[in-house]
């Protein structure tokens, strides 16, 4: 068995293990419909009384051209947050009504694999090299982040962390090449100046958390290059001046102190209190909701780094390169725990950082691995064990979620149907969204939850809140309104 299994796996083409998991991303993004922010921002952003995701905000204008996305966003700028490349990118395709994000949403994440591959094995080689290497980096994406919906196939959460991950992964990919050879640019073309002006500016402009590691993984390098040829070469020069210019852009936009400014007095419910900022209770709300279950969830990441500390080939470079892409990834939580407010899926990018270094320890332990499991029968029956098990889990964990999501589809579909009907009433009351048999109790943050139906993926009871009212709006109704007030306290909400 353990012989057929190992010439089923050599003779397995990498491209169908990608192919397997990008229809699987496919799938789950195309049966997302537009839903929470989404409506939100597909409107012009209006400055006056917290934009367009407060309750009880009035009449706002659909977007309607290119320049309504760029007017959009001058004033978000300034009166909401920095993000603004997720930003145009979001409203671009809530204006398309979601046309093609689908399909553009899945080709980010196929050019992300490739990159969190090529970053932990230091080089641009073809995943047939290593193809235990690359199916762990599907593995870490697809199994550790912990708020996989949220960060990676929503509209709105994909652009905010699935894309940001992207460009700051390819940013970074030059300079971990320089620093695991030397060699690579030495002689760089003329065009790589300009370009990684521009990708510093972007990977800077991403999410701050995020941009915040990229630019410290950028400075070691930079430290270690100038350190070992007494210079930096133009185009890394290039590059840390973009990405400098990119996270000041995103962490000094005037709108980020004025929604700070504006939450603290309106003070929504799910918000803490001026008075509750940096106290005891802020970072045991921020431990216990964040940072703990994020690492837990990420924590199996880990063990081939243990390994490798352990009994690893533990070179300077590469243990440097491992400490650095681990420290980016608990960094990223670290910072967060500083935040007014700790989301789950704010650790998308700590995952992410996580897994690059998971992979490089894992290409580096594989030899160790394999002389275990031709050494001994009862490590080779513990690999095959685990094996299944996962792959058990794996299948249970996929099919589970397709049947979550396309329940969820049919679900809106029956409810656009229905309103469709009802569209010329005072008042429409809908079904609140479900999940068939509590699935989520048993599947966890693997699909959509009651709680991402509470906090963003259905209506609200109350026509005036925030998604019931600019749903209403994008499709011209007078009121419209789910049939039950949910229990926010039960979710961990208001």
């Amino acid at each position: 068995m353990v012989q057929k299994m190992s010439f089923f796996w050599n003779k397995l083409p990498w491209q169908v293990i990608l192919a397997v998991f990008a229809i699987v991303f496919l799938c789950r993004s195309s049966l997302m419909p537009m839903t929470g922010d989404d409506y939100a921002y597909a409107f012009i952003w209006d400055p006056e009384h917290g934009g367009n995701l407060m309750d009880d905000i009035g009449p706002r204008q659909r977007l309607e051209s290119i320049e309504d996305i760029f007017l959009s966003q001058w004033t978000h700028y300034f009166t909401w947050g920095g993000r603004t490349f997720s930003m145009l990118i979001i409203q671009f395709f809530a204006w398309q009504e979601k046309t093609g994000f689908a399909i553009a949403n899945t080709i980010v994440y196929v050019l992300l694999m490739l990159l969190i591959y090529w970053l932990a094995m230091g080089k641009i080689i073809s995943p047939a090299k290593a193809k235990e290497c690359f199916l762990w980096g599907l593995l870490g994406i697809n199994f550790g982040v912990l708020d996989y919906i949220t960060g990676m196939v929503w509209l709105t959460g994909a652009c905010v962390y699935l894309w940001t991950g992207l460009w700051e992964c390819a940013f970074l990919l030059p300079y971990a090449l320089t620093y695991r050879c030397r060699d690579y640019w030495r002689q760089a073309p003329g065009w790589s100046v300009p370009i990684m002006f521009l990708g510093g500016i972007i990977a800077g402009w991403s999410q701050e958390g995020g941009s915040l590691v990229t630019l410290t993984i950028m400075g070691v390098v930079l430290v270690v290059c100038y350190r070992q040829e007494g210079r930096i070469r133009p185009w890394m020069l290039a590059g840390a001046l973009g990405a400098v210019i990119g996270c000041l852009l995103l962490m000094l936009a005037p709108g980020s102190i004025m929604r700070v400014e504006f939450m603290l007095q309106y003070q929504p419910e799910y918000v803490l209190t001026a008075n509750q900022l940096f106290t005891f209770d802020m970072f045991y709300r921020n431990f216990t909701g964040g940072f703990l279950p994020i690492i837990l969830w990420e924590s199996f990441l880990l063990l081939p780094l243990i390994i490798y500390f352990v009994k690893g080939n533990k070179s300077h470079e590469l243990k440097t390169y491992i400490m650095l892409f681990t420290a980016a990834g608990v960094g990223i939580l670290c910072l967060m725990m500083f935040a007014p407010e700790f989301k789950v899926h704010t650790g998308f990018h700590s995952t992410m950082f996580l897994t690059v270094a998971s992979g490089a320890a894992l290409r580096e332990i594989i030899p160790y691995l394999k002389e275990k499991f031709h050494g001994s029968s009862l490590w080779r029956n513990l690999y095959v064990g685990l094996g299944l098990l996962a792959l058990v889990y794996g299948m249970i964990s996929i099919v589970g979620a397709l049947y979550i999501e396309s329940s969820y589809a049919k679900q809106w579909q029956s409810r656009m149907e229905y309103v469709e009907k009802h569209r010329t009433d005072e008042e429409i009351e809908v079904t609140a969204l479900y999940i068939p048999y509590n699935l989520d109790e048993w599947l966890g943050p693997r699909s959509l939850t009651r709680y991402h139906l509470i906090y963003g993926a259905d209506l609200e009871y109350k026509p005036t809140d925030n998604r019931s009212n600019i749903f209403a709006q994008y499709y011209g109704l007078k009121s419209i309104r789910i049939d039950k007030e949910e229990d926010w306290e039960k979710v961990g909400g208001r």
